[in-house]
Formats: C-alpha cells, sequence, structure tokens
C-alpha cells in the first residue's frame, strides 16, 4: 500500500509539473487561430497590381481591371499597351504615350487628352492630378482637376533636374511636393519644392546627397524619410529641425496616418529588406514614442492597420497590439500556402499577397 500511494503521488506530481509547462508555453508562444479567410483574385501576379480603397486595380498589358477584394471584377478600362496608373481610394490617373486618362470609382473616364509630350508619369490626389511630361531632364509639370480644367504648370523649377516624385497634401490636397534629383552639380543633390496649387512654389530645400523615398503627410507636417534621417517641414517647406530622427538601418515599410493625431510609421531593418525580405525585427514610431518589436519568426513583410501591427510569414500571420509583449500567430489558407510576397494593404485592413504567380487577399483578424 506505501508502495502504491507513492507511485500515485509521484503520478500527480508529473501530472501537475506537465501542467505547469504546458501553461507557461501557452503563454508565452503564439496562440494558433484559424479566422483568416483567403480570396483569389482572377489574375497573376505582376508589379501593377496596386490597393484602390477596399479594391484592387490589375494592368493586364491592355487594360485595367478593378477587382473586388473577394476577387469579382467590378470593371475593365481598355488603354492599351505600355501603360501605367496611379491611384487615390477613388479616382485614377492613367497614362499611355501622350495621353493621360482620369478614371473614377466605376472606371468611368471623367477626362482624357493628349498633353503633346510623352509621360513619364502621373500621380493622383483629391482634387487634382499632376503629370511629369516631356524630356527625363527638364521636364514639365502639368497639374489638372479631376475634370481636366488646367490648374497649374511649372518648368522653370526643373530645368536640369530629374523629377523623381509628387505628391498632394493639405486637408483637400491643395498643396503639392515633388522630389527632384541634380546629377549635373559635383554632388548628387536631391530638391525638395512645394507648391500651393495654381498660386506659387512656396518653397525649396536641399536634402543633399542622401536617398529620400517617401514623403508622408501628418499633423500639418511633411515627414521626409531618407536614408539617414527622417524630417520635418510645415506645408511651405520650412525645415522644423526640432522633429527630425534618425533612421539610419531602417527602411518604411508601413504606415497608418489618422485625421488626427500622428502617424504610425513602421520600419525594418534595411539589411533584412534590401533584396530578399527576411524580417525578424520591427521599429514603430508614433509621435515621441519609439518603439522595438522581436518578431516570432523570420516573415516576408509587415503592415500597420487599425493600431496594430501584422507581420506575414510564409505559413502565418501575426498579430500584436501596440502595448503587446507577444504576437498572436494565425494560420494562413492552405491554398495561399507558402506565401512569397506581401503586396499592399487595403483601406478595409485586408492584405493583397502572392503565392508564386497566384494573388490572394487575405482577411485580418480583429484584436
Amino acid at each position: 500500500m506505501s508502495r502504491l500511494r507513492a507511485i500515485l503521488i509521484l503520478i500527480g506530481l508529473v501530472l501537475a509539473l506537465a501542467a505547469l509547462i504546458y501553461a507557461g508555453v501557452s503563454i508565452f508562444s503564439p496562440k494558433q487561430e484559424n479566422s483568416v479567410i483567403a480570396y483569389t483574385l482572377p489574375c497573376q501576379y505582376n508589379e501593377s497590381l496596386m490597393p484602390f480603397g477596399s479594391n484592387v486595380l490589375y494592368y493586364d498589358g491592355v487594360s485595367i481591371h478593378c477587382m473586388s477584394g473577394n476577387g469579382k471584377v467590378r470593371w475593365s478600362f481598355q488603354i492599351g499597351s505600355n501603360a501605367g496608373y496611379d491611384c487615390t481610394d477613388k479616382v485614377v490617373a492613367a497614362w499611355a504615350g501622350n495621353t493621360i486618362y482620369i478614371l473614377d470609382q466605376n472606371g468611368n473616364s471623367s477626362y482624357n487628352d493628349n498633353l503633346g509630350e510623352a509621360i513619364q508619369f502621373a500621380r493622383a490626389g483629391k482634387q487634382y492630378v499632376a503629370a511629369v511630361i516631356g524630356d527625363t531632364t527638364s521636364p514639365r509639370l502639368v497639374v489638372k482637376d479631376h475634370t481636366g480644367a488646367h490648374m497649374d504648370e511649372e518648368a522653370d523649377a526643373y530645368q536640369d533636374l530629374i523629377l523623381l516624385d509628387v505628391g498632394f497634401y493639405g486637408k483637400n490636397g491643395e498643396y503639392m511636393w515633388t522630389l527632384s534629383l541634380d546629377v549635373f552639380g559635383t554632388a548628387a543633390n536631391t530638391l525638395l519644392n512645394t507648391f500651393e496649387v495654381g498660386k506659387m512654389n512656396t518653397g525649396q530645400v536641399s536634402l543633399g546627397d542622401s536617398i529620400t523615398y517617401a514623403v508622408l503627410y501628418e499633423n500639418s507636417k511633411l515627414r521626409v524619410i531618407g536614408t539617414r534621417k527622417m524630417l520635418a517641414f510645415n506645408y511651405r517647406g520650412a525645415e522644423d529641425t526640432s522633429q527630425s530622427v534618425l533612421v539610419y538601418g531602417w527602411r518604411l515599410i508601413g504606415k497608418e496616418i489618422p485625421e488626427r493625431g500622428d502617424a504610425m510609421m513602421l520600419f525594418a531593418p534595411t539589411s533584412q529588406t534590401d533584396n530578399q525580405f527576411d524580417i525578424r525585427e520591427l521599429r514603430l514610431i508614433n509621435g515621441q514614442e519609439d518603439k522595438r518589436y522581436s518578431l516570432p519568426d523570420t516573415c516576408i513583410g509587415a503592415t500597420i492597420w487599425n493600431k496594430a501591427i501584422y507581420a506575414l510569414s510564409p505559413t502565418h500571420l501575426y498579430q500584436a497590439g501596440l502595448a503587446a509583449r507577444r504576437f498572436t500567430a494565425y494560420e494562413i489558407p492552405s491554398q495561399a500556402q507558402p506565401v512569397t510576397r506581401f503586396i499592399n494593404t487595403l483601406s478595409d485592413g485586408s492584405i493583397l499577397v502572392a503565392s508564386g504567380e497566384n494573388v490572394f487577399v487575405l482577411t485580418l483578424p480583429e484584436q
């Protein structure tokens, strides 16, 4: 009886220890969930895929197609070969050769015209569309409203420069910024110009020889992000040096900009995003806060939406709130595995991904 009692006590202790170990693993390990839904899109992966609000735009070499998040084709617009496009959540600016097209949410053309010179690229805003036309060096910048009315034109500011990018900012997109590159000086130099559409060039700032790759607008400030620093400028292009942040070694990969309040900017180490995405840690800059996160697995992309961080591995989606200490793991449906590329985030929080040549929209689990 004594031996049997000792054996029973030993078994009880082993079971109690096993329960404690299981509880510890449950607390500190990602929890497996199955609340991610994958929708297959009727297209093959190419670099033309772009979010259009909660929809997706795709160019097949002849036509631009708008697809809903569940894979249905909403409309198609035939534009021809060698075309390009840009969009907001509500309007599309497309171009082919010398001709520009402005399309609404339903694919109807509100304006199209031959601008007389080859269009390098165009950008869409809340009120206006900007087209960069002419030679690579010394181009012209033409601005139209969504009905095609001529609003502004600028050429003098870009003599002997290469125009890299254009964007609109302000409450109603009434201001415009441009990035241009001077390659004829003793050293390459990037220039930031700011404009009030239809009125005047409000400022020009030299950004030096570091590569500037993103400009965001939040809290009435332009955040200009380069490979060394993130600089801050007011709407007229005057720098606020107290708002500059060192981001050397980090690359912006995701953002969420509320109508009011500070932007949430998600960075990953440059060394983990240079060639093949191999992300193991993240950095979040939100106002005065600067946080770091270690991922539970090697990931190929990450985004931020609804004040939560999402990271994507070939088989799992990881989620964490901004104040969370661990990530929750959600298994990706088998038909979308392995995920080979994170493409972008739609306005409803779904994410656009590719698995080889196949394209999927994945729903994000709620917090």
